[in-house]
């Protein structure tokens, strides 16, 4: 056998193990975070010995990404509750809060427990989570041009804890001029 015969075997086989990785890759299992393969490939000639070749493949893990969605599903729905000012699900999606009553006034009450002021969030249709970062039970997400909300895991659920607004929108989404305070009065 010929060396370049040899190479060409050897280039298949590898292929072959390659191919064989991103389709179990591709099918996922379902049930673990990581995928793992290793092929192993012994290749011989009659003077030499080759190296053994081993190729790996490992997946992105499943649950970071369906934990992604869920926070991004949690803020899309505190968002359009605060919007609607459904104070029932705005509570529920918050952070150790409940609903006394219903209405907006009840829904800006129950975000101010948790330092937000519903104004300052983004309408449904403004809406853009541009990246979410996950660390354990807490999670922020980013919201393109407005700010960050950051969530809880709580039994499973994501629980909106905070929200960092990068501008004020009471002010025209402009910073706060110094000295004057967030609703554009002069400061004493």
């Amino acid at each position: 056998m010929t060396r370049t015969t040899l190479l060409i075997i050897v280039l298949v086989v590898i292929g072959a193990g390659v191919a064989a990785a991103a389709l179990v890759s591709s099918s996922g299992g379902g049930s673990s975070d990581t995928v793992s393969v290793s092929e192993t490939i012994p290749t011989t000639t009659s003077a030499t010995t080759t190296p053994t070749a081993t190729i790996a493949t490992t997946s992105t893990t499943t649950s970071q990404q369906s934990n992604s969605a869920q926070v991004e599903a949690a803020v899309t729905s505190y968002v359009q509750a605060a919007e609607e000012g459904d104070a029932t699900t705005l509570c529920g999606l918050q952070l150790g809060a409940s609903a006394g009553a219903s209405g907006a006034a009840a829904a800006q009450a129950c975000a101010s427990k948790a330092g937000i002021t519903l104004t300052d969030l983004p309408g449904i249709s403004q809406l853009k989570v541009t990246d979410v970062k996950i660390s354990g039970d807490t999670a922020t997400a980013q919201l393109l041009r407005i700010g960050q909300i950051t969530l809880v895991n709580v039994g499973g659920s994501w629980k909106v804890r905070s929200f960092s607004p990068t501008r004020s929108k009471r002010n025209g989404g402009a910073e706060a001029p110094s000295g004057a305070d967030v609703g554009g009065t002069p400061a004493g």
